[in-house]
């Protein structure tokens, strides 16, 4: 079922939420609030209100890192992993957004749909926009050396302990189960 601009800045209001709507584009700017600072939100609606895109722009641009690959191997890895959101490039500025796009085809866009959509986007883009830029800075993934951490940490517990690497792993398995 379609929604319109009417509803979605209707869920804005009740929540407080200040915007901006750009009547020649159909486009609503939001100003949101992350951990990681302010991202601008564009919120529109395609298909005749059938399709509602959330968009934050410019999370990132890859200008002439020489670790580009390193951030599209990241980006591509994100796009397999995450369930609600993506990131994506545009190869002609270089700019990396990240947007959820939400088909709305049988059933009428509810407050609580939006919300999750706009606290999920915002958050993704908090966790996600500091390591893509350190990966575009240095080629080094804080999010992979934090993984080769824990790792070379649970080697050294299991050392300590007296136990095999493999034999931690079972007692972690069975302490996660209880």
């Amino acid at each position: 079922m379609a929604t319109s601009l009417d509803q979605i800045m209707a869920f804005l209001q009740s929540d407080g939420q200040r915007f901006r709507l750009d009547s020649d584009s159909d486009l609503i700017v939001v100003r949101g609030e992350g951990a990681g600072g302010r991202w601008p939100l564009e919120i529109r609606l395609s298909e005749g209100g059938g399709c509602l895109h959330l968009r934050v722009p410019k999370v990132v641009t890859v200008g002439d890192s020489p670790y580009a690959p390193t951030l599209l191997a990241t980006l591509l890895e994100l796009h397999y992993r995450l369930k609600l959101g993506r990131f994506g490039l545009d190869p002609g500025d270089g700019e990396v957004d990240c947007e959820i796009i939400l088909p709305l085809e049988d059933a009428p866009l509810t407050q609580r749909q939006f919300r999750r959509c706009l606290g999920t986007l915002l958050l993704l883009v908090d966790q996600q926009a500091p390591r893509l830029r350190a990966i575009l800075a240095s080629g080094e993934d804080p999010q992979r050396d934090a993984g080769r951490h824990l790792e070379h940490f649970k080697d050294e517990l299991a050392r300590m302990l007296g136990l095999s690497r493999e034999a931690l792993d079972r007692r972690l398995a069975e302490d996660d189960r209880t």
